[in-house]
């Protein structure tokens, strides 16, 4: 299986959590490709849109901003085609330790967009970047993500 993972990432944490999917779908003996998503410095604009065509399954990635998902993966959704049924697994990272601060609020907004263009959804999860747990809830999202 080909696997794009698309991410917004601004300090290297979302990345992060992309490179030990791709390192993970690899093992499993599936191609896999991180793309990123690039915005002006206001994040009003995108300056990179990947293209996720020529791929059967599709993971995306953003930080949580301002108690939501941050705007350059919202443009980025609202880009999309109609997925026809493509597997899209999604996760978020944020900085504080409780889904309540605006983690479950962009799973939600991820899941209704994608939707909207007739994804099939798999699962995800949030990682907390301060945890101490952070470890073990990126392993459980890249488990949770895996086809």
């Amino acid at each position: 299986m080909k696997v794009a993972i698309v991410v917004y990432s601004e300090s290297g944490h979302t990345l992060e959590v992309a490179r030990q999917l791709r390192k993970r779908l690899k093992h499993l003996q599936h191609e896999a490709d991180i793309l990123r998503i690039q915005s002006s410095a206001s994040r009003k604009k995108l300056t990179a849109t990947p293209s996720i065509e020529g791929y059967d399954a599709l993971v995306l990635g953003a930080p949580v901003h301002a108690l939501t998902l941050a705007r350059p993966m919202k443009r980025f959704l609202d880009s999309l085609p109609m997925l026809g049924r493509m597997p899209v697994g999604v996760y978020v990272t944020q900085q504080f330790k409780s889904g309540l601060f605006g983690g479950n609020r962009a799973l939600r907004y991820f899941r209704r967009r994608l939707q909207s263009r007739e994804a099939t959804l798999t699962d995800g999860g949030i990682v907390h970047w301060s945890s101490k747990a952070r470890h073990k809830q990126i392993e459980t999202v890249v488990e949770r993500l895996l086809p």
